[in-house]
């Protein structure tokens, strides 16, 4: 799976127009691991694993800006496992 991730450009700029960048992130799929799995498999791959939603309710998050940061939903399964169900985003 590829996403893109958009940011605006530092307070820097001369003329103050914001500058966009984009960086496309290759993230694993990682959809149906449980977290553990699901985080050393990104961690393998450079990336860190947030849980943004667990079981259907959102969760705070910071609103800082990471390129590899991946951001995902989970459901607990009746073992008590937790699942990863969509990669909501990345940053």
């Amino acid at each position: 799976m590829t996403l893109a991730i958009s940011a605006c450009g530092d307070d820097d700029s001369s003329d103050d127009a914001a500058t966009d960048e984009t960086v496309a992130v290759d993230v694993p799929d990682v959809i149906g691991d449980s977290v553990e799995d699901a985080t050393a498999t990104l961690e393998e791959a450079g990336l860190t694993l947030r849980v943004v939603q667990r079981d259907g309710e959102d969760l705070p998050g910071t609103a800082d800006f990471l390129e590899n940061r991946v951001n995902v939903a989970v459901e607990t399964q009746d073992d008590g496992t937790e699942v990863v169900t969509e990669v909501v985003s990345t940053g």
